[in-house]
């Protein structure tokens, strides 16, 4: 049976059987007073052998086995029938009526042995006994299936709960793979391209004046060098080096501002219309930070030699409005890998600051990456 708490079968099970049903038959061979006894003790041996198929036919063989029970008679397959019905079925009533079955199948024959004997005592300890008997090995029965059941549900949730646990495991290593991913992205992304542009530059003007070169080198050599930096703190904290990494300073406003500046250094075309007026609060600072870093980066690498702008607008109590974009290129090619999770990755981080985000073309021929941000008034 497949059910749960089923009974496994046993050999040990199936030999203690025989042994106490054949066993009981064979004491009745031994002590036998009449040829009846031979009878009871061949329907005994019968029957314990009917009990051997008791695992695939249960539902009707074991109701069976107790009915014809009452010409053998047999002490040890009333206990081992009512037993092994009440184990397995999980019907109460269905029980309790195969038990009132066996109990009858035994109290019966008792009954009419004590009138024939003309022994009413007899006739009704009888009766008393199989009742007991029964009732002992239902009860136990039913114990022991309310048991298994219950042990067996206690094994399948404990089972279920570190299947639970593995697969929790594995979403926040990936939830945690994807973050560090981004945060590796964000930091370095946008100032390798800078470094790019920068070196590009030098590449298509070989005329430059040396003083324009060493300008353009020592850009490229401070960006790079900012780069490594902040690259080699966050493998510093993903190896766990020292007691506690020092952090790193997070951005603040006048850093979205220099964002423009750096880009502007670069050889991009990048105006700025910036209409704050009120201090901006950190983490809203940072989040736009990682907006406007993130869409310029993608015009380092995608539309280079277009015009872009970057507005910013908002007060407290309303929205904080975001908006990068650039003229759609034409027939420009950039050999500048994307991972194609930059905009995945601010997206994300906008809607964890109860924003909204959106990106794509736009009607008067801009690519323009948008971002509307809560700001709650400051107290």
């Amino acid at each position: 049976m497949d059910e749960l708490g089923a009974p496994v079968r046993r050999i040990w099970q199936e030999v203690l059987l025989l042994t106490v049903v054949l066993g009981e038959a064979a004491l009745l061979v031994i002590l036998r007073t009449s040829s009846t006894d031979l009878w009871q003790a061949a329907a005994t041996a019968v029957l314990g052998v009917a009990l051997l198929a008791r695992r695939r036919h249960w539902p009707w063989l074991l109701p069976l086995i107790l009915v014809v029970n009452a010409a053998a008679w047999s002490l040890g397959v009333l206990i081992i029938g009512t037993y092994t019905y009440a184990t397995r079925s999980h019907h109460r009533l269905r029980t309790l009526l195969v038990s009132l079955l066996a109990a009858a199948g035994m109290a019966v024959p008792s009954l009419m042995t004590g009138a024939e004997t003309a022994n009413e005592a007899f006739g009704v300890m009888g009766v008393v006994v199989a009742v007991l008997v029964v009732a002992a090995s239902a009860a136990t029965g039913m114990y022991t299936s309310t048991r298994r059941m219950l042990l067996a549900q206690l094994h399948k949730r404990a089972e279920q709960a570190e299947s639970g646990k593995a697969t929790a495991q594995e979403q926040a290593r990936r939830a945690e793979r994807t973050r560090i991913a981004r945060e590796m992205h964000d930091i370095v992304a946008h100032k390798i391209s800078l470094v790019a542009l920068q070196a590009g530059a030098l590449e298509v003007n070989p005329a430059l004046e040396r003083e324009q070169v060493q300008q353009s080198a020592g850009l490229i050599r401070q960006t790079a060098t900012t780069a490594l930096s902040e690259l080699r703190e966050v493998l510093g904290v993903l190896r766990g080096d020292g007691e506690e990494a020092p952090l790193a300073p997070q951005p603040t406003w006048e850093d979205v501002r220099r964002l423009v500046t750096t880009s502007k250094e670069a050889g991009i075309t990048v105006d700025l219309f910036d209409f704050i007026d009120d201090p901006v609060p950190d983490q809203l600072a940072r989040t736009a930070f990682r907006v406007v870093q993130e869409g310029l980066t993608n015009i380092h690498k995608h539309a280079l030699h277009t015009k872009a702008r970057v507005a910013l607008i908002g007060e407290p109590g309303t929205d904080l409005v975001i908006e990068v974009s650039n003229v759609l290129p034409k027939g420009f090619t950039t050999d500048l890998p994307g991972a194609r999770m930059g905009l995945s990755g601010i997206e994300t981080r906008v809607t964890h600051a109860g924003g909204t985000m959106s990106s794509g073309p736009t009607d008067d021929g801009r690519f323009e990456v948008r971002a509307v941000i809560p700001w709650p008034m400051t107290t």
